[in-house]
């Protein structure tokens, strides 16, 4: 499996006031998994199968990092990051 970086992006985290700021699928998939702070939603599901086909080189860091951003918006986490456009997969 390999760790794909990505462009940054800001999250709430567990704790009040602090922030994560996420730069990799692999931080992304141990955030999804273990320190998420919101609502698991369709989209979470969704982030987290990315993430892992992410690694496994069937999908771009560019898509586990939209579908990641879509998942913290739908959790009402997302704070901030560079979105050019959302690709979310169909499963």
């Amino acid at each position: 499996m390999e760790n794909v970086h990505f462009r940054s992006v800001t999250v709430e985290s567990l704790f009040p006031d602090r922030l994560r700021t996420i730069a990799s699928v692999a931080e992304a998939a141990e955030f999804l998994l273990n320190e998420w702070p919101g609502k698991r939603g369709r989209l979470h599901g969704l982030a987290q199968l990315a993430c892992l086909e992410a690694m496994d080189g069937g999908a771009t860091g560019d898509t586990a990092r939209s579908v990641f951003i879509e998942a913290a918006k739908e959790a009402d986490i997302y704070v901030e990051g560079n979105v050019d456009s959302t690709v979310i997969p169909s499963h």
